[in-house]
């Protein structure tokens, strides 16, 4: 089935101007082997230049684990979840939220700790 767009659903929190995360509803051409990943970027340099999430730069390797989110409930790598319908983007379950998708990492936690 060819889309012309998909209406992506994006965890957003700041906790500087939000009360409650909630979600915004972007809606993005489709291309085909598109990732969740290259949703992000779409949503980052055509529509909103306000979200937070872990860029990937070059990575779509799947190694670094940056990308950590759930699509559509199911947890993974954003950088490797593939885009077949609309879709819903959220950090994964049990984390810190810092903002939007940026969320504390473990590594991060250590190094604050003294």
């Amino acid at each position: 089935m060819k889309l012309d767009s998909i209406k992506a659903k994006v965890f957003r929190f700041n906790p500087d101007e939000d009360k409650e995360p909630h979600f915004r509803e972007y809606d993005v051409p489709w291309e085909e082997n598109m990732t969740a990943m290259d949703v992000l970027d779409y949503i980052y340099q055509h529509l909103d230049g306000t979200l937070a999430y872990y860029d990937h730069a070059a990575c779509k390797l799947g190694i670094c684990a940056h990308c950590l989110g759930r699509v559509n409930g199911r947890p993974g790598l954003l950088c490797q979840a593939d885009v077949s319908a609309d879709m819903t983007i959220e950090p994964p379950a049990g984390k810190t939220i810092i903002r939007d998708l940026v969320f504390q990492r473990k590594d991060d936690e250590k190094e604050a700790t003294p």
